[in-house]
């Protein structure tokens, strides 16, 4: 060999991967995103839907992606699921010490798991390795040639066909995520048409929220939202993006990375998703001229004091363990599946174990969740007036229109301090107070669009007859804002 000064040239030999001499470290090229895509649509498809629990081990997009990447390192994409006990460290490695310095998991619990999904959604295929210092065959993983990839490869052609009959996208990781609900897939329906809506192959639909899309050239068009009513989805109504914003939307960031509101059921905390303006007339001492029933009703406001600051995920305190919340009939149709997949969960507290679902990036924990549930939440208290400790009629006001109205046959104190003022973990999840949950956010999120008003009125009967008048008139300027 030439003397080229500076060049270092290293020589490895079988020795040196298995035997117990020191070795280089394996180069870890990250796995392309459509392909890790395509990985998990696969996985989903031919296993069960990302991310879920298997023998106690949770199966997710980070696992993986990690597993692929780490059978792709090696020069025959092969490893020995466990490593011998008696190895020395960095001799005769296999995947379980691969995936425990990568991921920090239990890897000879995680690596013949994870073994078995590839096999079973035919991404790669068992296999066996000899070893010079360990001459009894053990048990390997290889990676099937579509699904490896070098520093400078690009999708393969094979792997593109994620099922029969699928169409190639290389932008198809959109898919993983609905942008509307962010809960459901999106699937391609073949052979239904809309009413209205031009003829097209294919239409884009969510298994969730039943939002459909149509292929506008390489972009796609949102034409129908089943069940989602926020005016910030209406206002997505009918526009057509690329795939990348649309994933971009799913994430809860524009394109740009900017933050955008998540969709809710109703106008939710976010200022962009609340209702125009209303016409409310505001009069000089700051009461509010609301006419109803033939008649002008003066609401005079309520400053409010917020302490604490703004918290998410209030329901990760729960106490009660999963087994107790499952007991009640308001989550009967949970029992299911969280004994299908979530069954090591039982004992633990149910407010960890949404916590932890929530974390996973695993959308089953909305499930146990009201519809504002997961908002942000804060404390308030109502500033000492002359009239905080009557009863009546309290009126919850957005952007000079009637957003809710409630009777408060006790105090005004109590309705605002004790009720909207404080939100406790119960409150979030399934059969808990829905209500209390969306004024609280409303309020807290919105200090200078939104605010309470209170009008004494000391009759029960006139009390929920007036309140009734004016939550129609909050539901109908609902609607005419959202048709």
């Amino acid at each position: 060999m030439p003397n080229i000064p500076g060049l270092q040239v290293f020589i490895l030999s079988p020795a040196n991967r298995y035997g117990h001499t020191p070795m280089t470290a394996p180069q870890f090229f990250p796995i392309p995103p459509e392909m890790l895509a395509f990985a998990s649509q696969t996985v989903t498809q031919k296993v069960s839907r990302l991310p879920f629990l298997r023998s106690g081990v949770m199966v997710n997009g980070e696992l993986l992606g990690v597993t692929l990447e780490c059978l792709n390192a090696e020069p025959a994409k092969t490893l020995a699921l466990l490593t011998p006990r008696d190895a020395q460290h960095g001799a005769a490695e296999g995947l379980d010490r691969c995936l425990a310095g990568r991921l920090r998991v239990e890897g000879r619990i995680v690596s013949p798991i994870i073994a078995d999904v590839l096999v079973s959604a035919g991404i790669a295929e068992p296999a066996n390795v000899t070893e010079r210092s360990f001459p009894q065959p053990r048990k390997a993983l290889r990676l099937l040639p579509p699904w490896t990839w070098h520093i400078a490869s690009i999708l393969p052609h094979e792997v593109k066909l994620a099922r029969s009959g699928a169409i190639p996208d290389p932008s198809a990781s959109w898919l993983n995520l609905c942008p509307v609900c962010r809960t459901g897939r999106l699937n391609r329906v073949f052979g239904k048409q809309l009413f209205g809506v031009p003829h097209t192959d294919f239409i884009i639909e969510c298994t969730h929220c039943g939002a459909k899309f149509i292929p506008v050239g390489p972009a796609f068009r949102l034409v129908s939202i089943a069940s989602i009513r926020d005016p910030l989805w209406k206002r997505y109504l009918d526009q057509t993006y690329p795939p990348e914003t649309w994933a971009a939307l799913a994430r809860g960031t524009s394109p740009g990375g900017n933050p955008v509101s998540r969709p809710r059921p109703q106008p939710a905390t976010a200022k962009s998703s609340l209702a125009p303006s209303g016409n409310l007339a505001v009069m000089k001492d700051g009461s509010l001229a609301v006419p109803v029933d033939k008649k002008t009703v003066y609401f005079r406001p309520v400053p409010l004091t917020f302490s604490g600051g703004m918290r998410m995920g209030i329901y990760s305190r729960v106490q009660k363990t999963v087994r107790e919340l499952l007991e009640d009939p308001a989550f009967s149709h949970l029992r299911d599946p969280v004994n299908a997949k979530y069954s090591n969960y039982l004992p633990q507290k149910a407010g960890l174990f949404l916590s932890h679902l929530e974390e996973r990036h695993d959308p089953f924990y909305r499930e146990f969740l009201n519809p504002y549930g997961d908002e942000k939440f804060g404390s308030f208290r109502a500033a000492e007036s002359g009239d905080i400790d009557k009863a009546g009629i309290l009126l919850v006001v957005v952007n000079r229109g009637i957003y809710a109205a409630r009777s408060s046959p006790g105090s005004f104190r109590a309705m605002i301090n004790e009720y909207f003022g404080r939100i406790l973990p119960e409150h979030c999840l399934v059969g808990g107070d829905e209500f209390r949950c969306r004024i609280n956010a409303v309020l807290c999120n919105n200090h200078r669009e939104a605010g309470l008003y209170i009008y004494p009125l000391g009759a029960k009967e006139e009390q929920a007859r007036l309140a009734g008048l004016l939550e129609k008139m909050s539901y109908e300027r609902s609607e005419k804002n959202n048709p």
